[in-house]
């Protein structure tokens, strides 16, 4: 249940102060599952051993990973890095 956010960093989605956690896991982020659900939803998703809980977890990850690597990109790009 690790998530990779812009805001919270590592985000460990079981621990269980995120069941009442509802808002999107990242505010930053555009992703399905920060758009269209909450991170008390996917706090409960993963407790009941839904196989979307992983699901939305990896587009989220993958989607952040996209993002990190096209801010990485530029960067180099505009010799910033």
């Amino acid at each position: 249940g690790q998530l990779m956010t812009r805001t919270r960093g590592t985000f460990n989605i079981q621990r269980a102060e995120n069941a009442s956690l509802h808002e999107p896991v990242c505010h930053q982020c555009a992703c399905s599952l920060c758009k269209n659900h909450t991170a008390s939803y996917l706090h409960h998703l993963f407790r009941a051993n839904e196989p979307t809980a992983v699901t939305l977890a990896t587009a989220h990850n993958l989607h952040y990973m996209g993002w990190l690597m096209q801010t990485q990109r530029e960067k180099i790009l505009n010799d910033e890095l």
